[in-house]
């Protein structure tokens, strides 16, 4: 595919939950086919909203979001699956009374594809899942039932895997094992979104990341490039680096 068109454009993007208060102020972002991206940012940036408005979750006010140069913005959230976007939420990611293999073959079942088609290839990519898949949800542990999340939204082979905030709550382990599985998603051809508070994880997954201020893009830019700009680190992700300078101007993407 030609890398003239992005797996995901956000064209000015504005959207916020009540009208008039606007949390996403006219970010604009282009994700690359093939790469991991991620959103990081201090709190109360818009980092979640922007990606629930990219999924059908936000209402938008003004903007657009194209996905593989497809126009997505008005599509309703239970619909995105069917175009391409699968998202993962913070919380709320399984349902916890359904057995591991319940909720994979329910999500076949919205597809409306057989357990040979869909489930049996996410079972090999995860087979720590399929080992427990009479297990009830509720009972994995936290790692285990972030990566049942990730599963699931791969039933519906998507072009696109958005997540918000898939390290929460884990212990540095299960967050080295959740990212490792990452890469293995976009090794098997999914473009990954991701949401994240911890900036040193995410940095070290992730081929680009963009800094997220007040609604809007204020650093986009290589991991290995914001790694090294302890000046960045400091302004804009809250690590303190005990440098001295003045910090840098805020500088949108070319």
């Amino acid at each position: 595919m030609s890398a003239a068109v992005p797996a995901l454009a956000i064209e000015s993007l504005q959207a916020g939950y009540e009208p008039g208060l606007l949390i996403v102020r006219g970010a604009s972002l282009q994700v690359q086919r093939g790469e991991i991206f991620a959103i990081l940012g201090p709190n109360g940036a818009g980092k979640s909203s922007l990606v629930k408005a990219v999924a059908g979750l936000v209402p938008i006010s003004g903007g657009r979001n194209l996905l593989d140069g497809r126009d997505i913005t008005r599509t309703p959230a239970h619909q995105m699956v069917f175009n391409g976007l699968a998202f993962v939420p913070q919380t709320e990611n399984v349902f916890v009374n359904l057995s591991v293999a319940e909720n994979l073959e329910l999500a076949a079942s919205v597809m409306k594809a057989s357990r040979r088609e869909r489930v049996d290839p996410v079972y090999a990519m995860f087979p720590d899942l399929h080992r427990q898949r009479n297990l009830p949800a509720g009972q994995l542990s936290g790692g285990q039932r972030q990566m049942l999340a990730v599963a699931r939204a791969l039933i519906a082979r998507p072009s696109l895997l958005i997540l918000d905030e898939p390290s929460a709550g884990l212990s540095p382990k299960l967050v080295d094992q959740v990212f490792l599985k990452l890469r293995e998603v976009r090794d098997s051809g999914v473009t990954v979104l991701l949401v994240e508070q911890n900036v040193k994880a995410a940095l070290a997954l992730a081929d680009r990341a963009a800094v997220l201020v007040e609604g809007r893009e204020r650093v986009v830019a290589t991991s290995a490039e914001l790694l090294g700009d302890a000046r960045i680190a400091e302004l804009y992700l809250g690590r303190h680096t005990g440098k001295q300078g003045s910090p840098p101007p805020a500088k949108e993407p070319a």
